[in-house]
């Protein structure tokens, strides 16, 4: 009572997160409400306005009569000094809601067809009987994706809304690819690209009556200019780029004739609510609530930078100016996709030369006709004023008349989640297996958190450019009574409903992939049980969880005094038994983990299944040597890191292999199951007996560091041992050592000892299962040693003598491919 009393309160506590609020009211009424056929939902920059191509289909529609049974609703946030809200509440037909209220979830979970140009929320879980249309807003000029600079997992809500969509409206072949191939989807989109122009570019071709009642400049005999910056900087850090953006218009206008040109200006939204106040001579700032395209009607030249607009423009054949006052700036920060140097239209770097330009506008379409025409073939192929009928009909009516692409490539689809990519030996492992996957026939996604730190990301960019990277964000969207429900097994490790949990499980399925049918799920990790309970309730063909180690004894791991794994991996092992295999990396952990843990699983899960090793990655450093030997205060070093930057140098050294002695290596985290603190006391005896020209080095970090660096100070031998830390150049150091040594107390199948081996290193190893796996009961690839102080010192000193018993080369292609086969057969067949 007192623990149910507990999550009761933790819930509570929770709903004062308003994420996790509106996830709660969304679930409800997903539950509660069905499908209307007769409903359409609008968005449009999540709610910014009534804009862009759900607009230009929304207008179609409302006016044909064959639709005038449909009831249209609009996201809008803000109402206030709206043409178009003022203009469209007085019809009966049309509604309108703000994002995350009520009313928003209820037409959000009920609204047969669903209309967006960039995404709903991350609680967003397409229904069945729903028709999802991404409409996309522009042709990209700037990177998309995972092609931009900045946080890897940055485009992930994208993703998961392109794969819950029926349809995403593409303008032409390029735009496809680039929406496609950006958002990490190729090959696996259930769904389909309809590529015929763009809806919101037929608005160009006509009047608007909302417009020209609200300006009546656009009625004016004078010529209409209008400046279009894209956004730059970042949300939160604007006030440099606003600046920029007054000072850029001031010039502009300052160097025209006013007499003869209107100046107009349309900004992004989160520049306009800094600049709207300000009282500029000779501008006309145009709000945020207009729609580009129906302005573009009115425009003679159109002044923007890397915006899209100017594609939409070029319909018009009306001149256009590219102001790239910040161009190297901009591509080294942000990426685009095409030359600056071939765009249609003249290329200004200063203020002074765009208002050249505009004088002289006339000559600009004969000056740069070859790229116009080429772009115009190229990008507005499709665009003719009648696109938004071509879609409607393809939609809404199911008449085949536009282009359609099928990125899926049919192939079977596994989803794995590999372990939050730290350094380990568990990461090491997943990065190899993605260079080998057999990808001729299954497609592998690897699905992980939304946020990482640098080393996070580092790991995710040594994957096979083949791996599709998902990113789950947001939460699992659950109501009171089912958050109770699932944390009474995430408190308690005890099943109690199995079909309740595989109903919430297939919706957080479904919100994270969507449509995509996966065949085989891994938990590649096994050690968090958020991902197990996903991979174990799952409706997937085959499920499979993997064991690293000697998960009993893992269970009993102590660190400050604590059993860290010992709740997380009670409730994974519970869930055991609803895999369809458990594979361990060594065959004398399997045969451990079968015996140790047999009140949890049937023993004919077990499977048998090794690491691999990446033959090009392991020896690359052999073609490209990274690591540099140079002198600092007359010493000889290694270059492990540095970095360049405004002229000034950080750099990281260590010392450099010792030439008058032998060099050991241990690398591994530094947790108590590693024992590099037994380690430190053999090599301090091994140097007090053979003398102290030895040097060993310890590659890694973890929670036990600083004790072992006052280890090895208490021990009078910090001058031999040298903590490198975490380096991406570990396997170049391992390979300038003369002997690698593993102290570990229990180990799967040691990532570190295959590599060592496979370098033809010599190797000591204490006699642990996790060892023996890799190296033989008959020491065939390393000396296995009494796992003491006393068996390491035993194996340095013959290793120093000459008396190691292992000579023979270790086959690492041969090696791969049984792994492989094991794999792949693991993948094949199921029971």
């Amino acid at each position: 009572m007192r623990d149910f009393k507990k999550i009761t309160e933790n819930y509570k506590k929770n709903m004062k997160n308003i994420n996790f609020s509106r996830q709660v009211e969304y679930k409800k009424a997903f539950k509660k409400y069905n499908v209307k056929d007769n409903v359409i939902l609008y968005e449009s920059f999540h709610g910014k306005g009534m804009t862009d191509n759900p607009f230009a289909i929304f207008k179609y529609l409302l006016n044909n009569p064959n639709f005038e049974n449909m009831k249209h609703v609009w996201v809008l946030n803000n109402y206030e000094n709206n043409g178009y809200y003022d203009y469209y509440k007085e019809f009966t037909n049309v509604e309108f809601v703000k994002t995350h209220s009520t009313e928003y979830f209820y037409y959000l979970s009920s609204a047969k067809y669903l209309i967006n140009s960039v995404s709903f929320p991350p609680y967003f879980i397409k229904k069945e009987k729903q028709v999802y249309v991404n409409t996309w807003h522009g042709t990209p000029l700037k990177t998309l994706g995972k092609d931009m600079h900045g946080a890897i997992s940055q485009h992930s809500n994208l993703q998961k809304n392109f794969l819950q969509t029926d349809y995403i409206l593409s303008s032409n072949e390029f735009t496809s690819e680039k929406i496609v191939y950006s958002h990490d989807i190729n090959d696996i989109y259930p769904g389909k690209v309809l590529e015929n122009g763009y809806p919101r570019i037929d608005n160009v071709f006509c009047k608007s009556q909302v417009l020209e009642s609200t300006f009546p400049i656009l009625k004016s005999s004078k010529k209409r200019v209008l400046y279009a910056p894209t956004w730059r900087g970042e949300v939160g850090k604007v006030e440099d780029i606003v600046f920029q953006i007054i000072q850029s218009i001031n010039d502009i206008v300052e160097n025209i004739d006013t007499d003869n040109y209107e100046f107009l200006v349309k900004v992004h939204p989160l520049v306009y609510k800094y600049i709207k106040e300000i009282d500029f001579e000779e501008v006309t700032l145009i709000p945020n609530w207009v729609d580009t395209n129906e302005l573009l009607y009115y425009v003679d030249i159109l002044v923007t930078d890397y915006s899209s607009i100017f594609f939409d423009f070029l319909v018009t054949n009306k001149p256009i100016i590219f102001y790239l006052y910040d161009k190297e700036e901009y591509l080294d920060k942000r990426g685009v996709y095409l030359d600056l140097d071939d765009l249609p239209g003249s290329i200004c770097l200063t203020s002074e030369d765009v208002s050249k330009n505009i004088e002289q506008s006339d000559a600009i379409m004969d000056r740069r006709k070859g790229q116009i025409e080429g772009y115009k073939a190229k990008f507005i192929n499709y665009d003719n004023g009648k696109a938004t009928k071509d879609y409607v009909d393809r939609i809404f009516l199911g008449k085949p008349n536009v282009t359609e692409r099928d990125y899926n490539n049919k192939k079977p689809n596994v989803v794995l989640y590999a372990g939050a990519f730290l350094n380990n030996g568990v990461t090491s492992s997943i990065i190899n297996l993605s260079k080998l996957f057999p990808y001729d026939k299954y497609n592998l996604i690897i699905i992980d958190k939304n946020k990482g730190d640098k080393t996070f990301e580092n790991n995710i960019k040594r994957l096979s450019p083949n791996v599709h990277m998902a990113y789950r964000g947001g939460g699992t969207n659950l109501t009171y009574y089912e958050w109770i429900r699932y944390n009474r097994f995430m408190n308690y490790a005890k099943v109690e409903n199995v079909d309740f949990y595989k109903k919430i499980v297939q919706q957080e399925w479904k919100r994270l992939l969507g449509n995509v049918e996966i065949e085989v799920g891994i938990d590649f990790s096994g050690y968090v049980p958020f991902w197990t309970f996903m991979m174990a309730f799952s409706d997937f063909s085959n499920k499979i969880i993997y064991q690293h180690n000697d998960m009993a004894a893992e269970k009993l791991k102590i660190i400050d005094g604590k059993k860290v794994h010992l709740k997380n991996l009670a409730r994974i092992f519970a869930l055991y038994k609803y895999f369809d295999y458990i594979a361990a990396v060594g065959e004398k952990t399997l045969e451990l983990n079968k015996n140790n843990l047999s009140e949890y699983t049937n023993k004919n899960q077990f499977i048998y299944i090794p690491n691999v090793l990446d033959i090009d990655s392991l020896f690359m450093h052999r073609i490209k040597p990274l690591l540099e030997e140079t002198k600092i205060y007359h010493k000889d070093v290694l270059l492990i890191e540095d970095e360049q930057k405004y002229g000034k140098v950080k750099a990281t050294a260590i010392i450099a292999p010792t030439k008058k002695g032998k060099n050991f290596i241990n690398i591994g985290r530094f947790s108590p199951e590693k024992d590099q603190d037994k380690l430190l006391r053999a090599f301090d005896l091994f140097l007090k007996e053979e003398g102290r020209q030895h040097q060993l080095y310890m590659v890694g970090t973890g929670e036990l560091e600083k004790s072992l660096k006052a280890k090895a100070t208490d021990l009078g031998i910090e001058d031999n041992v040298v903590f490198t830390g975490q380096t991406s150049q570990a396997i170049e150091l391992l390979d300038k050592c003369d002997c690698f040594i593993l102290s570990s107390n229990h180990e799967g199948q040691p990532m570190t000892l295959l590599e060592a081996i496979a370098l033809n290193k010599p190797v000591i190893a204490t006699n642990i299962e996790g060892n023996r796996s890799v190296l033989g009961d008959n020491s065939q690839y390393g000396d296995i040693v009494e796992n003491s102080v006393y068996g390491l010192v035993s194996g340095m000193k013959d290793f120093l003598s000459g008396k190691m018993k292992s000579k023979t080369n270790f086959d690492i292609k041969n090696y791969d491919d049984y792994a492989i086969d094991k794999f792949t057969r693991m993948l094949d067949y199921r029971e």
